[in-house]
């Protein structure tokens, strides 16, 4: 009964947000498939759920085309920020902790990210799911500016569209092996190709890593930086008919991440990263996921329908030292647990004719379980003679948060005239929240937000696009642990207006490329946290207002065939314009009042060389420099702690045959061994009881080799 009164939620949904686009109305015909690939010189992008020349999306986007994914070795959400303007990650504490910023608006510890996660057409559900291997990547994209009307709530800056190889009728394998420092130990294989020709396709793939790291305890002799993953995935194509296409995939995680001890700060500055790691416990990082997702869609001469559905199962823990000492003073252990089901159901007109519509619902139903206990050395109580070990208990909080999310969406795009597009998109979302502390007791919130988008293309040429919008951007609220020692009980919703203009050319034939985007971005309700060492959580609080201006351009250019040079540069300049601060937290609104919000850097610029030659008949060579620099930011509101610039140099060479079946590539990542730590925790931040500044070990240089052997 609860399930069919959900299904019929959210087709009310989906039809009440179809009344206010006008109605459906065949055109012509559609694409074969909704997912972006490079086809020949021209980039086919799935940026607006459906398959666009880049050329032709009014969207400030980062393409990586599978080429270009292989010559980078692009392997995970890093190493995609890193060749992207305006957009930076770092991931530290344990494989959960991550944070992605884009255009000025940053992601926070066990927070969602500023961005819908889209991997092979499905939303994600739980920012677990964030850092999990992905192999067989086709391409990436990456779209600047609220996205939330297409791609759902918590797109309030973007979105990253991922998406991986499917199975097909033509048998195929692949196989990687490699070798780094560290004592890295990678490989990774897959096959696909037809089980029941014309009707089953499917993929079957695996990857391990097992890394020892490179920076060394020197009280333990363990290695922080340490890893062990195991990742495999099934994917199953059917296709019981020409118009329709039932799409199955499973993935199944098991890791155990690096060391999430901190490094004490003997200095106090944010600059100096060469204190010794000397905690006297070996920390543990354990992660297990299963990833489940279908999608059904059906093709007709009206347009698409497709019925998306997808569960997740993560769990990770954590074992720590907590006083980041050669002492055995305190302790922590954490655990983590979060499932969640969704349900989309869109659909999406044919491609021809003057008019365009997408119209859909979404629902999501998730909890999420959460505590942390805190243990101490008695003896420091008084209560023992002597030292002996972290074992009494003082602290204890296990929190059961649960949410609901419904939603309603739709973007038209009409031809006013043959070179003038408009476009407009709108979503509705009402989340609602509960949670369960461990000590007791119910908590309740709700938000809810209309998420509406305009958009006006001009292109009076086909190599020459301008384009301007204006959006509303939408991330949910949440509670803070019950065991918090300062702040509000509830995180309040933070939305964002995005007003931005930009342009994109192509330029001598084609050799040339130019896209440019200036933004202004008002945001209320800022959200970003603080750890709380009292509790061992992480406390979310809201920055009233901020206010972000900035731009973006890059361009690329073929010097000759086989030669081409590209370049970047962002810039994005928050200022807070008004904090109230939360119970427990230090400071008047004036001491904060033109400040920059902690961990966003000002300025991103890429510099890269693709250099691809014939050497001999079956025989080719590359070479592909590439240099990132990110400037400094700050690590509390106080702007008192700062991170100093970061500079990436990162090379990658090899030869393949004429064919591309077989690559032996060399590579260095960070080849100027510059150590710049992922996340500073001051104690004016985290509070922590002895009184101390920490941070996260900084790994150097890596290098290795990689063989890829395809049939």
């Amino acid at each position: 009964m609860r399930s069919k009164k959900g299904m019929l939620r959210l087709a009310c949904c989906t039809a009440a947000v179809g009344a206010l686009t006008g109605g459906f109305g065949a055109h012509a015909e559609t694409t074969a498939n909704e997912n972006g690939v490079a086809s020949g010189d021209e980039i086919v992008i799935s940026a607006r759920r459906r398959n666009e020349a880049l050329q032709d999306v009014p969207i400030a986007v980062t393409v990586l085309t599978s080429e270009e994914i292989a010559k980078s070795g692009v392997q995970g959400v890093g190493d995609i920020a890193n060749l992207t303007p305006n957009v930076s990650f770092d991931n530290a504490l344990n494989l959960g902790t991550n944070f992605l910023t884009i255009r000025g608006q940053g992601q926070s510890q066990y927070a969602p990210p500023p961005a819908a996660i889209v991997v092979d057409g499905v939303l994600t559900i739980s920012p677990l799911q964030f850092n999990v291997d992905e192999f067989d990547l086709q391409q990436v994209e990456v779209l600047k500016g609220p996205q939330g009307a297409i791609y759902g709530r918590n797109a309030i800056a973007g979105a990253v569209n991922i998406t991986s190889r499917k199975p097909g009728d033509t048998f195929e394998a692949r196989m990687l092996a490699g070798y780094g420092r560290g004592e890295e130990w990678r490989a990774k294989a897959s096959i696909s190709g037809p089980v029941v020709p014309g009707l089953l396709s499917v993929l079957a793939g695996v990857s391990f890593t097992d890394r020892r790291g490179q920076v060394e305890n020197v009280t333990t002799g363990a290695y922080s930086d340490k890893m062990k993953d195991l990742t495999g995935r099934l994917r199953a194509i059917v296709t019981p008919a020409d118009a329709v296409e039932i799409d199955v995939k499973y993935t199944y995680s098991d890791a155990k991440g690096r060391d999430p001890a901190y490094i004490t700060s003997r200095s106090g500055d944010p600059s100096v990263s060469s204190d010794p790691l000397d905690a006297n416990r070996e920390g543990r990082n354990p992660r297990t996921l299963h990833d489940l997702s279908g999608k059904l869609s059906v093709e007709s001469g009206f347009g698409t329908a497709t019925l998306t559905l997808a569960y997740v199962h993560v769990s990770e823990n954590v074992e720590a030292d907590f006083d980041f000492s050669p002492l055995d003073i305190f302790a922590v252990k954490q655990k983590q647990s979060e499932s969640g089901f969704s349900q989309e159901l869109r659909f999406t007109s044919t491609d021809g004719g003057p008019l365009r519509w997408l119209v859909g619902g979404y629902h999501v139903r998730s909890k999420r379980r959460i505590g942390a206990d805190i243990f101490v050395d008695p003896f420091y109580f008084g209560l023992t003679p002597e030292p002996t070990q972290a074992d009494f208990l003082i602290s204890q909080s296990n929190d059961l948060n649960r949410y609901e999310t419904w939603s309603g969406f739709a973007n038209v795009e009409y031809d006013i005239l043959p070179n003038l597009e408009a476009a407009v998109a709108i979503r509705y979302d009402d989340d609602d929240l509960t949670q369960h502390p461990g000590a007791g007791g119910t908590r309740r919130a709700g938000f809810s937000k209309w998420q509406p988008k305009g958009t006006l293309t001009f292109k009076p040429t086909q190599e020459l696009m301008f384009y301007s919008s204006v959006g509303k951007g939408f991330r949910s609220g949440d509670f803070n642990a019950s065991g918090s020692s300062f702040g509000d009980p509830v995180i309040a919703a933070e939305t964002a207006i995005n007003y931005e203009i930009g342009t994109k050319g192509r330029l001598f034939d084609g050799r040339a490329m130019l896209d440019a985007a200036v933004f202004r971005t008002d945001l209320d309700n800022g959200q970003f946290k603080l750890f709380d060492a009292v509790g061992a959580t992480n406390v979310g609080i809201n920055i009233d207002k901020t206010r972000i201006e900035g731009f973006e351009v890059a361009g690329a250019f073929r010097l000759t065939p086989g030669f081409t040079l590209s370049a970047s540069l962002g810039y994005a300049d928050p200022k807070i314009r008004g904090f109230t601060p939360p119970p427990g937290f230090g400071g008047s609104t004036a001491d904060y009042i033109g400040n920059r919000p902690p961990r966003i850097s000002r300025y991103t610029a890429n510099v890269g060389l693709d250099i691809d030659l014939p050497v001999a008949d079956d025989l080719n060579f590359y070479v592909r420099p590439e240099f990132r620099h990110t400037s400094g930011f700050y690590w509390d509101l106080e702007n008192d702690y700062r991170r100093p610039s970061a500079n990436l140099v990162n090379l990658r060479t090899g030869l393949s045959d004429a064919n591309g079946r077989w690559t032996i590539a060399g590579w260095i990542k960070n080849a100027l061994s510059e150590k710049v730590t992922g996340e500073y925790q001051p104690f004016t931040n985290s509070g922590h009881p002895l009184g101390i500044d920490v941070y996260y070990p900084a790994v150097g240089a890596t290098y290795g080799i990689e063989l890829t052997y395809s049939f």
